[in-house]
């Protein structure tokens, strides 16, 4: 089961990426990077390290839970995109990025959420969680 599990963990599933506007900067599409780090931004420490290899762990800001899951947006290193880090437990989760100024979902054990830039239309059929992120899973 662990073997699995860890596979899961490991496997980020980008389910889209559907531009909806011209190149911005992730800083621009995503306020909630540019603000001041707080307690609540910092992100699990059982994570393991490759966790971190494309994205800057000190960019993390929480943006709220669904169902038990903890969500933290975060710049990527290329600083061309975002992560989203969905976090139930050190063996559920999963980190997945996409472009800056897109719309991307990552899914895994921990559900499915959609990760919209500041000011977009809400994706259809999901229910808010933050001004960035949506979830499938009905709130």
């Amino acid at each position: 089961m662990r073997i699995h599990v860890r596979a899961a963990a490991a496997t980020v599933a980008v389910l889209s990426a559907v531009a909806l506007s011209g190149c911005t900067g992730v800083g621009a599409a995503y306020a909630v990077l540019d603000r001041e780090a707080a307690a609540r931004d910092e992100v699990p420490a059982d994570l393991p390290g490759y966790a971190w290899d494309d994205v800057d762990q000190a960019t993390a800001r929480f943006v709220g839970e669904d169902e038990g899951t903890s969500l933290w947006l975060a710049r990527a290193r290329d600083d061309a995109s975002a992560c989203l880090l969905a976090y139930a437990d050190e063996e559920s989760w999963v980190l997945g990025c996409g472009g800056g100024g897109a719309l991307f979902s990552v899914g895994g054990m921990t559900g499915t959420f959609t990760v919209v830039p500041d000011g977009a239309p809400a994706p259809e059929g999901m229910t808010r969680i933050s001004e960035n992120v949506y979830t499938a899973s009905g709130g």
